[in-house]
């Protein structure tokens, strides 16, 4: 397939102008970079995976988009790999710029991130911790932390899934790929307490800790 055309690049007033037509901000870069800060109400698939096939899952392709990238070289990699799954309503791209942002209004918003060897200590005294498993139902069944519950991302549609009220809900799946990816779309249609357990699976399993099965 030949690459597609050059991608524009828009500043930040086109960017809420295009937001406010009802665009949808997908933003690709890496999970650290999105959760530290990002446009709230964006999605989050990042370039360093299995892009264009969550991508083609989780994005109508009659949705218009506006790319978040780091440069143009990886907007344009976004743009050909989104092609390839029939993702194509792609009007252009904007770079991270906090203080453009800022200045258009853009109700901007940062998501906690963690890891198991800061969680782990405080489970006890903590109570209202909720583990969130958006792993697929198969990988579920195989292991999961202790009192999570399960809300695999391939399930999370357009209406959203609801998260436990009064909790602070801490997102996980294998590695962290896909955990910052469902955070952001659960974030769309909840207002409550969402971090991400960067290491997930992973690091539970090389601290030591054990899994449910049940």
């Amino acid at each position: 397939m030949p690459e597609s055309p050059k991608i524009r690049l828009f500043s930040a007033a086109e960017l809420a102008e295009e937001q406010r037509r009802g665009a949808l901000i997908l933003d690709t870069r890496p999970a650290e970079q999105f959760a530290s800060l990002h446009i709230r109400g964006s999605i989050q698939i990042s370039l360093m995976g299995h892009f264009a096939a969550w991508a083609a899952i989780l994005i109508n392709p009659g949705q218009k988009l506006v790319l978040i990238a780091e440069d143009e070289k990886h907007a344009h990699e976004a743009q050909n790999r989104l092609a390839r799954v029939g993702v194509q309503l792609i009007l252009g791209y904007s770079l991270p710029d906090e203080q453009a942002w800022r200045k258009e209004g853009f109700d901007l918003t940062s998501i906690p991130t963690h890891r198991v060897a800061t969680v782990a200590p405080i489970l006890q005294s903590e109570p209202r911790l909720q583990f969130i498993d958006v792993r697929s139902r198969a990988e579920w069944l195989r292991g999961h932390l202790p009192g999570a519950i399960s809300l695999p991302l391939l399930d999370l549609d357009a209406a959203g899934a609801r998260l436990p009220p009064s909790r602070q809900n801490l997102v996980y799946c294998h590695e962290g790929y896909r955990a910052t990816t469902a955070a952001s779309i659960l974030l769309r249609e909840n207002a409550g307490e969402v971090g991400i357990l960067l290491d997930g699976i992973e690091g539970w399993c090389a601290s030591g800790l054990p899994l449910e099965n049940s």
